[in-house]
């Protein structure tokens, strides 16, 4: 039995207003990059690094872009503060899907979201990316890190 899939601007509307309202997770944010974005595709992110390593008491901004065919496809992710991490280019700051579990298994979640009730809580959102990113962060937390504040170079 086939499910209704919630329409994009629907999910974005309720994940904005989820992040305007902060009731997400405490250590990550996001909202939209322009107010006026009707399509809702461009969105500012920013994660507190994970204590215990070389990224605590650091914040790093992120920018997110969802595509038209979001939340069926995971959004492109890049940082705009500079970080040393497996998977995210030290050119742009692209963050590899192939990397991070969510945005690797995003599709294969989506097609079976497609077929089968939602749970209570989205597996499948900026959030839950953010989420999920701040962990591999974790796993990586020795890491020498770029001096606090450096960004890439289209960022600055």
């Amino acid at each position: 039995m086939a499910v209704a899939q919630v329409p994009r601007n629907f999910k974005l509307l309720a994940e904005l207003e989820k992040g305007e309202k902060g009731m997400g997770a405490g250590a990550c944010s996001y909202g939209l990059e322009d107010p006026e974005d009707i399509l809702m595709t461009h969105w500012t992110g920013t994660i507190w690094g994970p204590p215990h390593g070389n990224h605590e008491n650091r914040i790093y901004e992120l920018k997110m872009e969802c595509g038209a065919n979001y939340p069926k496809e995971p959004p492109v992710i890049h940082f705009v503060s500079q970080i040393n991490l497996p998977g995210v280019s030290q050119t742009d700051g692209r963050v590899d899907p192939n990397y991070v579990g969510i945005l690797r298994d995003w599709t294969r979640i989506s097609a079976e979201l497609s077929r089968n009730p939602r749970p209570k809580e989205d597996p499948l959102s900026l959030e839950a990316a953010l989420i999920a990113i701040r962990k591999y962060m974790e796993e990586h937390k020795k890491l020498p890190q770029p001096p606090e504040g450096s960004k890439y170079p289209m960022y600055k």
